[in-house]
């Protein structure tokens, strides 16, 4: 294995998921590159004013880079070098998108994230990229 993909939204699953990629990355070498997907906020133009919006996309983006950085300390404080990639639109569709043009090996993600009661089985992001992605697809639980 040379190249994987991680995928985390900040999560507590995402955790558990870092902690198994650093294993997969030391005992294979691999390539990692760590991806976050800033999801657009809803839509509250006709009732926010537009600097209270740019706030808030500059408060979400600020979040995602945030898990980023996160990621990228584990990573590096165990010894393994680390790409990351911020992303905007829909998770599992940026997800797949970036699995199947950067020429992975594998995407490790968690079995659930930060959404709601739809995600109590199996997440449907996890679940999505699970079908539309080109490499095998490793999901934490």
């Amino acid at each position: 294995m040379k190249k994987i993909l991680m995928a985390t939204d900040g999560s507590e699953h995402s955790e558990k998921t870092i902690a198994e990629t650093i294993k997969l990355a030391g005992s294979q070498e691999a390539e990692v590159t760590v991806l976050t997907v800033m999801d657009e906020p809803p839509n509250l133009s006709y009732i926010v004013p537009s600097d209270t919006i740019k706030k808030i996309k500059e408060n979400y983006e600020l979040n995602s880079q945030q898990i980023l950085a996160k990621a990228e300390k584990v990573f590096q404080d165990n010894g393994i070098e680390v790409k990351t990639v911020l992303a905007k639109g829909h998770a599992a569709e940026e997800i797949c998108q970036l699995a199947n043009t950067g020429e992975f090996d594998m995407v490790v993600l968690g079995s659930r994230g930060l959404g709601g009661l739809q995600e109590v089985f199996l997440g449907s992001v996890s679940n999505k990229v699970a079908h539309c992605a080109k490499p095998h697809v490793l999901i934490i639980k």
